[in-house]
């Protein structure tokens, strides 16, 4: 086997032990690239300035003419290679700059209360209780359900067409057909925007969503322990969902922090700077409080930004959903408990 042979072999090796190792470590395939593209700049310079030496010119101008093209040949392959990275587009930066942020805006008083009035009225609380009102016997029961994360459209569908999403544990053929197909005619679209303020007020910070019909033999489940859900909640956890929210970004894809002062989520030991509690004896309400409001010390920077400011809370509760499993994985449960943490001043 050639010498040259042998290098090309163990350059491919190399890349790939690249990809391996920086995939398990939770990087996103821009800063793979960035290792791959830098790695084949470092070879072709290896290669390069391992040919046999050139016969030096004997005129000083030949001499200065060699010099001028090393100069351009290795200044060539860096940008070359460099043009294959993604360039920066003012453009998309301004745009982002420009880009309103998410405001979470509550009807007023009366169109909830309109809203309200019409849930009554069609005798809505005949199959579903909201804001503890009504029974939840042949539907979901809106409150525990928390059908104020759902979009206006996805209420407008659930309202309009009944029958193409069968809620979860009311799969039985009388609850299949409890919920009537007429609202669609019956309502006018008036009637649908106060209907949809007064649905929306039906979530909270304090408990995670669930899925399932009160008193049956399947039970409510929580979002944190439903296949489904957490499968969702993973593609937001790991950025597939929202721009820019990427929590893994910061703290793994499998938990391990990739930044100073990013908390370990596989640990049940560790402590937050907003709550001395451990992790393992969080409540619902004290993981939505942090992601939501973020870290925060005074005005001092924080790597944790306020994520209600920017995204729904459906985005909160399903990034949630799936950070929870890291510190219940059995693995994890013998972790050693961490040292304390810095002060975010002294992070940043």
């Amino acid at each position: 086997m050639s010498i040259w042979l042998k290098k090309v072999i163990w350059f491919i090796l190399t890349l790939v032990t690249i990809y391996i190792i920086t995939s398990r470590m939770g990087f996103q395939q821009i800063f793979i690239n960035i290792f791959w593209v830098y790695a084949t700049a470092g070879f072709l310079l290896y290669v390069l300035l391992d040919l046999p030496p050139l016969k030096q010119p004997k005129s000083k101008a030949g001499k200065s003419i060699l010099l001028l093209l090393t100069f351009g040949l290795f200044s060539g392959i860096y940008t070359g290679v460099s043009a294959f990275l993604p360039q920066f587009d003012p453009s998309v930066e301004i745009e982002k700059i420009n880009k309103p942020p998410f405001v979470m805006v509550e009807a007023g008083p009366e169109l909830i209360a309109a809203g309200k009035d019409i849930f009554l009225s069609n005798k809505c609380v005949n199959c579903h209780k909201a804001d503890k009102t009504g029974s939840s016997d042949r539907g979901p029961n809106m409150d525990l359900w928390q059908f104020g994360l759902r979009t206006p459209d996805e209420l407008k569908e659930d309202i309009v067409d009944p029958r193409k999403r069968q809620a979860l544990g009311f799969e039985d053929p009388k609850s299949k057909k409890a919920m009537p197909t007429y609202f669609g005619e019956e309502i006018s679209k008036g009637e649908f925007s106060a209907l949809f303020a007064f649905l929306s007020t039906l979530w909270n910070k304090e408990n995670i969503p669930v899925r399932g019909k009160v008193g049956s033999e399947a039970g409510l489940i929580p979002w944190d322990e439903d296949p489904e859900i957490i499968a969702l909640g993973k593609k937001v956890f790991e950025g597939e969902t929202y721009d820019d929210l990427f929590c893994a970004g910061c703290h793994g894809k499998d938990g391990t922090p990739l930044m100073d002062g990013a908390r370990d989520l596989r640990n049940p030991l560790s402590v937050s700077r907003n709550h001395d509690r451990k992790l393992k004896d969080w409540t619902d309400a004290d993981w939505f409080k942090s992601v939501s409001e973020g870290v925060s010390e005074g005005d001092t920077f924080s790597p944790m930004k306020a994520w209600l400011e920017e995204y729904p809370p459906k985005a909160i509760w399903l990034a949630i959903t799936y950070a929870k499993q890291f510190h219940k994985k059995p693995e994890n449960q013998k972790l050693p408990e961490p040292e304390e943490l810095e002060p975010i001043h002294d992070l940043w």
